[in-house]
């Protein structure tokens, strides 16, 4: 074998150790990237089979990770929506954020009716599988229970949020009323084919809401 060859040989397993170090380097750094990568996968999955139709296999083979890849980031399909509908949330939480600044960074009556309202009429990838989400928490225990977990979580980042605005205390009824009623009008936009309607009729929504969070802020 030649010099020169065997310094090729040399080279292309240098590269390929290289390229080994920086995949294991990726691996390592990037786990919240692969399990979004999953839960796309799944969000697809869901959308066209139905949450209780989709198996474990069906996500490995549509996210192309091996069951040991799969199997280290989710145990179950309930993991997985679970994580779908939080991440949902997070970006819920920034557009909020965003909303306030762009209205003054003002907390104001109308401001709270505003947002309120864009969750009620939201529509966006995650808004059906939130619905879906919904509508199995009656039928299974985790599910319910990871349900029960993400609203306490919603409220106490409102609670954080609010704190820092003069718009009056909320008790956790208040929240749970307003919960309650974001998610009525999500399933009925989504089940009912609603949501063209209430559109046309958003002002309407906003006004009604508008006149609730003035009463709050008053009292």
């Amino acid at each position: 074998m030649t010099n020169k060859l065997i310094y090729d040989n040399l080279l292309l397993t240098e590269n390929n150790l290289g390229k080994g170090r920086e995949m294991m380097v990726r691996e390592r750094l990037d786990p919240e990237m692969r399990k979004e990568d999953i839960q796309k996968a799944a969000m697809a999955l869901f959308s066209s089979k139905g949450f209780n139709n989709t198996t474990m296999d069906e996500v490995r083979e549509k996210s192309g990770l091996s069951a040991g890849g799969l199997y280290y980031y989710y145990k179950n399909t309930a993991e997985i929506l679970y994580d779908i509908m939080d991440r949902g949330s997070r970006m819920r939480e920034a557009t909020v954020t965003n909303t306030v600044q762009h209205m003054g960074n003002r907390l104001t009556p109308h401001v709270l009716a505003e947002i309120v309202v864009d969750k009620m009429l939201a529509n966006n990838p995650f808004t059906p599988i939130y619905v879906m989400f919904l509508g199995e928490i009656k039928k299974n225990e985790q599910l319910n229970a990871l349900y029960e977990k993400l609203k306490r979580d919603s409220i106490t980042y409102f609670k954080h949020f609010m704190n820092g605005y003069d718009c009056g205390l909320f008790t956790d009824d208040d929240y749970e009323f307003v919960t309650n009623l974001i998610n009525a009008s999500l399933l009925s936009c989504e089940i009912l084919d609603t949501r063209e309607n209430f559109l046309k009729n958003r002002q309407h929504l906003v006004s009604m809401l508008e006149g609730y969070f003035t009463r709050l802020t008053s009292q």
